[in-house]
């Protein structure tokens, strides 16, 4: 039988791996000098966030932590659709910075109280580097949302587009009823998905941000299945319960996006086996 800690530890650890390989992408192109530092910090951050949860995952799974990260196909990743985008344009990296980050510290936050001590210890140490995280996204939300009107506007449309997708942060892991009755993930992923919701909610709402809020919205018929507009679609077979949009990630399930990203992130392993990070 699978150990439950695995699908978890593969969740947490590539939505860190993939988003810092997308943030990685801005270095050199962002607009001024101290936010290509920034961003680049960040990306290297999460990163190395996504190695602690590699090394932990890898005492339960057998392969070291650059197979694990480098060496899967691509079916075998667990990360969050939204993370998996491309940049597009800065308005979209934002949005997609503010909705991620505080999805992320609503979740490791309640890790905190995990019965998994190497997790709980590596969670830890990452909310001392995602508090900053948080503050940098925060800083940029205001900035845009008080700024000039156009800038305003294309936030706006920005968050209204990655809104969706980042409602599947919280897509529901697989064993999650042995993860919740064993005290390794302390909440459901539905209960962590509603405090964030309320959290990003206030804001929005502060902000006027109200389409925003109604693109949240979930889909009542059908199945749904992952784009990478953040548009509703729905596949010719609808006979399973309605999920949330943007949801597939976590069984593997991938927009368009990923395999250039993948075949982009793995090439020097794939070409030099036994490369190290």
């Amino acid at each position: 039988m699978s150990d439950p800690r695995a699908s978890l530890l593969f969740a947490l650890s590539d939505d860190e791996l993939i988003l810092g390989h997308r943030l990685s992408e801005w270095t050199g192109w962002v607009p001024y000098i101290e936010e290509d530092l920034a961003l680049s910090s960040i990306a290297q951050d999460e990163i190395a966030h996504a190695r602690m949860l590699l090394d932990i995952l890898s005492t339960i799974d057998g392969r070291d932590p650059d197979a694990l990260a480098l060496g899967r196909a691509p079916g075998e990743y667990r990360n969050a659709i939204l993370c998996e985008q491309p940049n597009t344009d800065f308005a979209f990296t934002l949005a997609r910075h503010w909705l991620y980050d505080h999805a992320d510290d609503v979740r490791l936050r309640a890790l905190q109280g995990s019965s998994f001590k190497e997790l709980r210890e590596a969670v830890a140490v990452m909310l001392l580097e995602e508090r900053y995280h948080l503050e940098h996204a925060d800083a940029w939300f205001r900035r845009l949302a008080d700024g000039p009107v156009d800038a305003r506007h294309r936030f706006g449309e920005a968050l209204a587009n990655a809104i969706g997708m980042a409602d599947a942060l919280f897509e529901p892991l697989d064993d999650e009823s042995a993860l919740v009755s064993e005290g390794i993930l302390p909440v459901e992923s539905t209960r962590l998905r509603d405090e964030w919701r309320a959290r990003i909610g206030g804001m929005l709402d502060e902000f006027g941000f109200d389409q925003v809020l109604a693109a949240r919205a979930e889909p009542t018929t059908g199945e749904m299945v992952p784009t990478s507009s953040g548009e509703i679609e729905a596949s010719a077979d609808a006979t399973t319960a309605p999920r949330m949009l943007g949801a597939g990630g976590r069984r593997g399930e991938h927009s368009e996006h990923f395999e250039p990203l993948w075949l982009e992130m793995t090439a020097l392993y794939r070409a030099h086996p036994g490369a190290r990070w």
